[in-house]
This record gives C-alpha cells, sequence and structure tokens, in this order.
C-alpha cells in the first residue's frame, strides 16, 4: 500500500540528491526544498534514511490525504468534480 506525504527539508538539496527523487515532485523555496511523492512503508523509510545520511534537517512531514479520504473524515467537505 502506498500513501501520498510532502516532507520538508532545510536547504536547497543538491542535483545528485534531487535527480534519486526521479518520479517525485520537488520544489525549492526559500531555505528549504519540499519533497511530495507516493511511497510504499519501505520506499517512505529509505527517503528518510537517505535525508538522514547527507545531513539534512527534516522540518516537517505530512501524510497528505486523497479527496476521498478528506470527505470520509469531513462530511462537510463539498463533493469534487469527480464524484457523481
Amino acid at each position: 500500500m502506498t500513501e501520498r506525504y510532502e516532507i520538508r527539508v532545510s536547504d536547497r538539496l543538491g542535483p545528485v540528491l534531487l535527480g534519486a527523487l526521479a518520479g517525485m515532485r520537488s520544489e525549492v523555496v526559500p531555505r528549504q526544498t519540499i519533497i511530495e511523492g507516493w511511497f510504499s512503508t519501505e520506499e517512505f523509510r529509505a527517503l528518510l534514511l537517505r535525508v538522514e545520511r547527507v545531513g539534512v534537517q527534516l522540518i516537517r512531514l505530512d501524510r497528505v490525504a486523497d479527496e476521498r479520504e478528506r470527505r470520509t473524515r469531513d462530511p462537510a467537505t463539498p463533493p469534487g468534480p469527480s464524484s457523481g
């Protein structure tokens, strides 16, 4: 099972580490890099270990719920365009 995560780390990641994140969205913002993607438990652990090994500080970590899960948890959320 894979889940979507958003990970914020300090500083800008170099091209080698960003290249290793192929298939994931990454965005550099002032003094941070945001990495977002779908990870299995094993992939997620491997990514966190890699970040730790290169000495990058983890700032924030969020599991991002998809639209169906958000509506299930919050019935007040209006249905999206894909619902019918």
